[in-house]
């Protein structure tokens, strides 16, 4: 091996390395430090809020997007709890956060895969309850469904996709449903409170 050959291949490992740590390590790093300083970061209104966590989330990074994701879902879902609270609840600021949910969201569920999949389907399915309990939306309710069910799919009897199934039907008065998702839980997890729930359907 002539001294040209061992040249080239010093320098292709040497920028394999630095692509490496760059897109392995640096890019990471520094949205885990994005997210840290936007989560301490005080509030005061709607647009800085988005320009925020857009910002955040837009930032680029091969690693750590889902989960940022799956924590933005879990604010989102309890900043419309929050205004739900309120006698007089903005409709309009539910429904942009509701959107933000989607935008950010929507393209995860579409791939149908990530490190942190089942969770996004949760806390996304959870921004749709939250919604619909507020707003009373069918579309809405109707998307929280179909996401708690996604979740059953991937997570088999998991808990928190049955428990939330099976209130979402109650509340949309879904006896049928809600009687099949109780029957399912009182198979697998013997849950007595349930079980009484089902013989008052």
């Amino acid at each position: 091996m002539n001294s040209l050959t061992k040249k080239i291949i010093a320098i292709t490992l040497s920028l394999f390395i630095a692509y490496l740590i760059y897109y392995g390590s640096f890019l990471p790093f520094r949205k885990a430090q994005k997210y840290i300083k936007t989560r301490e970061t005080q509030v005061n209104s709607l647009d800085q809020f988005n320009a925020l966590y857009d910002g955040l989330l837009n930032y680029p990074s091969p690693a750590g997007q889902d989960e940022i994701v799956s924590a933005y879902l879990e604010i989102l879902s309890i900043l419309i709890d929050r205004e739900a609270s309120n006698k007089n609840f903005n409709e309009q600021l539910v429904r942009h956060l509701v959107g933000k949910a989607e935008e950010w969201a929507g393209p995860i569920i579409e791939k149908g895969a990530g490190f942190s999949f089942s969770k996004i389907i949760f806390n996304f399915a959870n921004v749709y309850r939250s919604a619909t309990i507020v707003l009373r939306d069918e579309e809405y309710y109707k998307k929280a469904i179909r996401l708690y069910a996604l979740g059953l799919e991937y997570s088999p009897d998991r808990t928190i996709f049955l428990y939330n199934l099976f209130d979402m039907y109650r509340f949309g008065g879904d006896k049928e449903n809600a009687r099949k998702i109780g029957e399912r839980i009182m198979k697998v997890y013997k849950d007595e409170k349930v079980g009484q729930i089902l013989q008052d359907l």
